[in-house]
């Protein structure tokens, strides 16, 4: 068994993390919150180590020194698990746009989705009172009915309903010529 050990491959090396002085300060972690201005690192004291480095680990705050410096703190943080993470999502492109959706006052009468079956004559428009906004509306998303909201008139709720993605697959459907 011994010779067995002995002979065996040696384990895949381990990815190194970087040092904490080959981090530049560009790849520092900077936050506009933070009194120090490094995210994971906080002034705790006027002693001769006053900067506290922490981060927040399944569930717990783990304390990982004291330092004498903010930048010090800074560059131990950014050599973490959770300041690579930071920098990978800091540094990531964009993105892509999302297409826009029309906004509400840009949709013409004749652009609202009109229902026989409610009351309301529009769809995914209901009645619900008296108040100064009765007019709720309703989207199913993906088996999940979701309220948009309530509204004053019945048009300015049609015009909702119409400018989601809901309503506008409802206007193609209306629109498109028949088989």
């Amino acid at each position: 068994a011994i010779a067995a050990a002995r002979d065996a491959p040696p384990p895949p090396p381990q990815p190194q993390l970087p040092s904490n002085s080959e981090l530049s300060s560009s790849e520092l972690i900077r936050s506009e919150r933070s009194s120090t201005g490094f995210k994971g690192v906080y002034k705790v004291s006027s002693a001769a180590t006053p900067y506290c480095v922490q981060v927040y680990r399944k569930g717990k705050t783990v304390t990982l020194g004291h330092y004498s410096t903010a930048e010090e703190g800074a560059r131990v943080y950014a050599a973490t698990p959770e300041g690579i993470a930071d920098r990978a999502a800091r540094d990531a492109p964009p993105p892509p746009p999302q297409p826009q959706l029309p906004s509400n006052s840009e949709l013409s009468s004749g652009e609202l989705i009109r229902s026989e079956r409610s009351r309301t004559g529009f769809k995914g428009v209901s009645k619900m009172g008296s108040g100064a906004t009765p007019y709720r509306v309703l989207a199913q998303r993906g088996g999940t009915i979701v309220s948009l909201g309530y509204y004053a008139t019945v048009e300015e709720a049609a015009r909702v309903y119409a400018a989601t993605p809901e309503g506008i697959a409802d206007r193609a459907a209306r629109d498109a010529p028949p088989p």
